[in-house]
Protein backbone atom coordinates (compact mmCIF):
# COMPACT_ATOMS: atom_id res chain seq x y z
CA UNK A 1 0.00 0.00 0.00
CA UNK A 2 1.35 3.28 -0.82
CA UNK A 3 1.58 6.03 1.26
CA UNK A 4 2.02 8.89 -1.50
CA UNK A 5 -1.05 11.30 -1.20
CA UNK A 6 -3.85 10.39 -3.18
CA UNK A 7 -4.24 13.93 -4.15
CA UNK A 8 -1.38 14.62 -7.09
CA UNK A 9 -1.81 18.42 -6.45
CA UNK A 10 -0.61 17.86 -2.83
CA UNK A 11 2.93 16.68 -3.30
CA UNK A 12 5.78 17.16 -6.01
CA UNK A 13 5.86 14.89 -8.83
CA UNK A 14 9.40 13.11 -9.30
CA UNK A 15 10.61 11.06 -12.26
CA UNK A 16 10.26 7.54 -10.34
CA UNK A 17 6.93 8.51 -9.82
CA UNK A 18 6.02 7.91 -13.26
CA UNK A 19 7.08 4.54 -13.41
CA UNK A 20 4.77 1.37 -13.23
CA UNK A 21 8.26 -0.31 -11.33
CA UNK A 22 8.20 2.44 -8.89
CA UNK A 23 4.59 1.07 -7.66
CA UNK A 24 6.27 -2.72 -7.52
CA UNK A 25 9.36 -1.38 -5.98
CA UNK A 26 7.29 0.09 -3.27
CA UNK A 27 4.95 -2.86 -2.40
CA UNK A 28 7.99 -5.38 -2.06
CA UNK A 29 9.38 -3.22 -0.16
CA UNK A 30 6.51 -3.21 2.68
CA UNK A 31 6.12 -6.98 2.10
CA UNK A 32 9.81 -7.13 2.42
CA UNK A 33 9.66 -5.11 5.88
CA UNK A 34 6.46 -6.57 7.21
CA UNK A 35 8.33 -10.16 6.78
CA UNK A 36 11.67 -9.30 8.40
CA UNK A 37 9.39 -7.80 11.44
CA UNK A 38 7.97 -11.84 12.03
CA UNK A 39 11.24 -13.63 11.99
CA UNK A 40 11.93 -14.72 15.06
CA UNK A 41 14.99 -13.74 17.33
CA UNK A 42 18.36 -14.97 16.29
CA UNK A 43 17.47 -14.06 12.46
CA UNK A 44 18.57 -10.61 12.52
CA UNK A 45 20.98 -10.30 9.86
CA UNK A 46 19.00 -11.79 7.40
CA UNK A 47 16.33 -9.64 8.25
CA UNK A 48 18.52 -6.56 8.25
CA UNK A 49 19.68 -7.99 4.52
CA UNK A 50 16.15 -8.69 3.57
CA UNK A 51 15.42 -4.69 4.52
CA UNK A 52 18.34 -3.47 3.14
CA UNK A 53 18.32 -5.28 0.00
CA UNK A 54 14.47 -4.38 -1.16
CA UNK A 55 14.84 -0.54 0.67
CA UNK A 56 18.15 -0.30 -2.19
CA UNK A 57 16.37 -2.16 -5.12
CA UNK A 58 13.67 0.95 -4.39
CA UNK A 59 16.25 4.07 -3.80
CA UNK A 60 18.36 2.57 -6.72
CA UNK A 61 15.66 2.52 -8.95
CA UNK A 62 14.28 6.28 -7.43
CA UNK A 63 17.68 7.58 -8.45
CA UNK A 64 17.92 5.62 -11.79
CA UNK A 65 15.07 7.65 -12.77
CA UNK A 66 16.14 10.74 -12.52
CA UNK A 67 19.28 9.85 -14.27
CA UNK A 68 19.89 9.76 -17.92
CA UNK A 69 21.56 7.68 -20.76
CA UNK A 70 24.44 5.11 -19.35
CA UNK A 71 24.18 6.70 -15.58
CA UNK A 72 20.78 5.68 -15.71
CA UNK A 73 21.00 2.02 -17.11
CA UNK A 74 23.36 1.42 -13.99
CA UNK A 75 21.21 2.57 -11.48
CA UNK A 76 19.02 0.49 -12.89
CA UNK A 77 20.89 -2.59 -13.28
CA UNK A 78 21.75 -1.89 -9.35
CA UNK A 79 18.29 -1.94 -8.40
CA UNK A 80 17.93 -5.04 -10.56
CA UNK A 81 21.27 -6.86 -8.57
CA UNK A 82 19.39 -5.38 -5.40
CA UNK A 83 15.64 -6.98 -6.42
CA UNK A 84 17.99 -10.39 -6.91
CA UNK A 85 19.74 -10.37 -3.22
CA UNK A 86 16.40 -9.64 -1.53
CA UNK A 87 14.95 -12.85 -3.41
CA UNK A 88 17.23 -14.68 -2.10
CA UNK A 89 16.72 -13.55 1.23
CA UNK A 90 12.88 -14.53 0.64
CA UNK A 91 14.24 -17.88 -0.60
CA UNK A 92 16.38 -18.77 2.37
CA UNK A 93 13.13 -17.76 5.01
CA UNK A 94 11.10 -20.37 2.60
CA UNK A 95 13.66 -23.40 2.94
CA UNK A 96 14.52 -22.35 6.84
CA UNK A 97 10.65 -22.38 6.96
CA UNK A 98 10.24 -18.98 8.75
CA UNK A 99 7.87 -17.73 6.00
CA UNK A 100 4.80 -19.75 5.05
CA UNK A 101 4.64 -21.21 1.86
CA UNK A 102 1.98 -17.98 0.82
CA UNK A 103 4.67 -15.21 2.00
CA UNK A 104 7.66 -16.25 0.32
CA UNK A 105 5.35 -16.98 -2.97
CA UNK A 106 4.06 -13.25 -3.22
CA UNK A 107 7.09 -11.73 -2.41
CA UNK A 108 9.27 -13.77 -5.13
CA UNK A 109 6.22 -12.83 -7.54
CA UNK A 110 6.33 -8.94 -6.64
CA UNK A 111 10.55 -8.89 -6.65
CA UNK A 112 10.17 -11.67 -10.22
CA UNK A 113 8.49 -8.21 -11.44
CA UNK A 114 10.31 -6.02 -10.41
CA UNK A 115 13.39 -7.68 -11.96
CA UNK A 116 11.76 -8.42 -15.13
CA UNK A 117 10.63 -4.21 -15.60
CA UNK A 118 14.53 -3.14 -14.57
CA UNK A 119 15.97 -5.52 -16.84
CA UNK A 120 13.32 -3.75 -19.82
CA UNK A 121 14.35 -0.35 -18.36
CA UNK A 122 17.85 -0.59 -17.97
CA UNK A 123 18.39 -2.03 -21.59
CA UNK A 124 16.07 -0.03 -23.54
CA UNK A 125 18.34 2.80 -20.96
CA UNK A 126 21.55 1.75 -22.87
CA UNK A 127 19.99 1.98 -26.19
CA UNK A 128 19.44 5.49 -25.62
CA UNK A 129 22.30 6.28 -24.06
CA UNK A 130 22.52 10.39 -23.82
Amino acid sequence: MTSRPNDKASYTRFPHHGLDAYEVALEALEKADSLAKKLPRGYGPLADQLRRASQSAFLQLSEGAARTGADRAQRLRCARAEACEAAACVEALGRLSLATNGEVAELLSLLGRLVAMLTKLAATSSATRA
